[in-house]
């Protein structure tokens, strides 16, 4: 018998670049890089959707981001914002299900029970997090959400739909993974890569 669903990963959209859309309104809707520090030999450590539509993503030098984006808007990472929102982004989701690992700061995960595995439940669960996260949180604050038959397949899932998306993974949907590359999975860097290649994989 196949496994039953049994995890809801919930995986926050640039974090870092929506936290400050939220809090300064002249950045929503516009391209932003979030940097450690601000200097052209930095790097990004976050882009928004909109910086990320002209390739410029976490790790990209801000010169070259600039580059590949000549609107980009550089701002300084705000670690305590970031910290307090995730606090925040917690409590959230715990009215509606509980975390039961918390995987970084912008990543959680779900335990799902018994009368929470089908797919219409887990589904309205999700939908009541994204609710309550616009409502409670901010609009610009949203999440992707994936649900699966355990944690790094519903993590796998998150980053099939973005941003704010919604997938559920089913043993018989399993096959859409197929798809991807083996870069594309967590935890899955260039020297490892390298030995499942040699593996065969």
């Amino acid at each position: 018998m196949s496994k039953p669903l049994a995890a809801l990963f919930v995986d926050c959209d640039s974090y870092f670049a929506s936290v400050e859309q939220h809090l300064d309104p002249a950045l929503r809707g516009r391209p932003v890089g979030v940097a450690p520090v601000m200097a052209e030999s930095s790097c990004c450590i976050a882009a928004s959707y909109e910086a990320k539509a002209f390739g410029v993503k976490t790790g990209t030098p801000i010169y070259e981001a600039k580059k590949m984006c000549p609107g980009l808007i550089c701002v300084l990472g705000r670690h305590n914002n970031y910290v307090e929102f995730h606090e925040r982004i917690l409590d959230e989701i715990d009215r509606h299900i509980p975390v039961t690992a918390v995987c970084s700061i912008d990543e959680m995960a779900c335990a799902l029970m018994k009368n929470e595995v089908s797919v219409a439940r887990c589904t309205e669960i999700a939908k009541s997090i994204k609710a309550g996260l616009a409502k409670n949180i901010g609009e610009y604050v949203r999440c992707s959400i994936g649900i699966a038959p355990n944690k790094y397949l519903a993590k796998v899932a998150t980053d099939l739909q973005k941003p704010d998306g919604l997938t559920v993974l089913q043993p018989q949907d399993l096959g859409r993974l197929l798809e991807l590359k083996l870069r594309d999975l967590p935890g899955v860097g260039p020297n490892m890569e390298n030995r499942l290649h040699h593996a065969g994989i």
